[in-house]
């Protein structure tokens, strides 16, 4: 990964990003981190191939937690029903250090339909010492201009 970022916060920026690419599994993992320090924080769309790869995931949480519609919430959307919850994918090798913990919505036969989240490096006593130090260390350097926060969307709006 590259940062344009120049001087002493470019030097921790780069460094940060090689200790990061060891816990960064995926292609969409690295893409989330490039995207949050490019500092625009305007909306990353998922294409529909990494929402796929996200529902799958979210499929296999969601039987292990008692089936497709398990603890979820019914919402109204533009006159549609559609259900909600919070999908928690730490531990997920390929989104665990991009989505944490996102919302998901749900068609009525419990498909996966859509996906919020918000990429903000949020303190949280849910992560292990590593990942909350880790995100700690990225809200301080956003406080610093460098890094913005911003929304991962898809399907239902």
């Amino acid at each position: 990964m590259e940062n344009s970022t120049d001087g002493f916060f470019g030097d921790i920026v780069n460094t940060l990003l090689r200790l990061a690419e060891e816990k960064l599994n995926s292609q969409f993992e690295q893409d989330c981190l490039k995207h949050y320090l490019d500092n625009t924080g305007t909306t990353m769309e998922l294409s529909k191939d990494t929402f796929q790869l996200i529902a799958a995931e979210t499929l296999k949480l969601q039987e292990a937690a008692g089936g497709r519609l398990a603890g979820t919430t019914s919402v109204n959307i533009n006159g549609k029903r559609y259900y909600t919850k919070c999908i928690n994918f730490y531990g997920c090798r390929d989104f665990d250090y991009a989505l944490g913990c996102s919302t998901l919505y749900f068609d009525e036969e419990g498909t996966p339909v859509g996906i919020y989240d918000r990429y903000d490096f949020d303190a949280a006593k849910h992560r292990d010492t590593l990942a909350e130090q880790l995100t700690e260390l990225m809200s301080f350097l956003a406080s610093k201009g460098i890094g913005k926060a911003y929304d991962i969307v898809y399907g239902v709006k």
